[in-house]
């Protein structure tokens, strides 16, 4: 009699998952590095969203013929952004806002995000569950993407000055103990 062999060997199924086996050793960092790119350029997506609201702001306060700080943009987004003295945008709760509570209030204001943010001190980075940091100067709101500082990776830094409207998005390495690497 003869004996019907459609199935496979032992030798043809070991050798068929050691090349699984490597394949997966190969695609695995492949994949991991695909999930950093979506997040920073998702991120990168934000700060020129971000950057692009500013000029578009500004245009409309000077089409509005104004000249100095208001209180509201009727013409611009819900209308309740309100402007630095050179009219570029500033806060949602009036001209009068504190720095550290308007940098807040200016993302949510112009920006239309899933991602969160919160004021969070260089000693705080490591270990905030937000998705960005934001800090201030006397004239300039700074937001971090904190995904990568946790990582031990460089991240993107923007830089906003609401008295000339300038915009800077830099890269920055931080230590594991918040400050930057020069």
């Amino acid at each position: 009699m003869r004996q019907n062999t459609k199935g496979f060997t032992l030798i043809e199924l070991v050798v068929v998952i050691i090349i699984l086996g490597i394949l997966a050793i190969v695609a695995i960092p492949k994949f991991i590095n695909l999930q950093n790119d979506a997040r920073m350029s998702a991120m990168a997506g934000q700060f020129g969203a971000f950057k692009s609201a500013v000029g578009l702001y500004h245009s409309g306060w000077a089409a509005d013929g104004n000249s100095g700080a208001i209180d509201k943009l009727a013409s611009f987004g819900e209308g309740n952004v309100s402007s630095s003295p050179t009219g570029y945008p500033y806060s949602t709760s009036g001209v009068d806002t504190e720095v550290f509570t308007a940098c807040e209030e200016l993302w949510h204001g112009i920006t239309s995000t899933d991602f969160t943010i919160a004021h969070v001190t260089d000693d705080d980075l490591m270990t905030s569950d937000v998705d960005i940091a934001y800090t201030y100067r006397a004239d300039q709101c700074i937001y971090r993407d904190l995904y990568f500082i946790q990582r031990g990776e460089t991240t993107r830094v923007m830089n906003y000055n609401f008295n000339t409207g300038e915009i800077t998005i830099n890269d920055a390495f931080y230590n594991s103990d918040g400050s930057v690497q020069p």
